[in-house]
């Protein structure tokens, strides 16, 4: 069975300029990206755009949407691993704390305080785990439909206001 690589990704915020597609495989270092209801680009883990916070508010509508900082950690095609990369020491303790707080109170865990997230290339389809295994068990499990997924680090969450 050939495995086609993922088609070029629909991006929906085209930053930072000249950045890379989300789901692509030819960069050998672990990626970072935002999801806002849409793509943006990926850039490298540790360049120093990423410190810019003012462009990314500027080119992002952190306003009135949800805004998570991921880290790329695996491309799956139709239930095949395409490519991994290793997870880099940038630190989530914000979004544990909130994860923290979520398991301890009766309010019902939402995707997005979830560590690890499954997200379709198409949209929709989002999916949280407590750890990469059981994300990357569930990405490579058959689908009905084919599917391109990509399994991430949230890094940071911040809700719409």
């Amino acid at each position: 069975m050939t495995v086609p690589r993922p088609r070029p990704t629909k991006v929906s915020y085209d930053y930072p300029l000249g950045g890379l597609d989300p789901f692509d495989l030819d960069e050998p270092r672990t990626q970072h990206l935002y999801d806002v209801g849409g793509w943006s680009r990926a850039w490298v883990a540790g360049e120093p755009w990423q410190q810019e916070c003012r462009a990314v508010h500027d080119a992002l509508p952190v306003g009135y949407k949800a805004l998570s900082l991921l880290e790329k950690l695996a491309v799956v095609v139709n239930g095949v691993v395409l490519r991994e990369w290793p997870e880099t020491s940038h630190s989530a303790d914000g979004l544990r704390r909130l994860v923290d707080y979520s398991q301890r109170s009766v309010v019902r865990r939402e995707t997005w305080m979830f560590p690890y997230r499954l997200v379709r290339q198409a949209g929709g389809g989002t999916s949280g785990f407590d750890s990469y295994e059981d994300a990357i068990a569930t990405a490579v499990r058959p689908r009905p439909q084919p599917a391109t997924v990509l399994v991430c680090r949230v890094l940071a969450h911040r809700q719409a206001h």
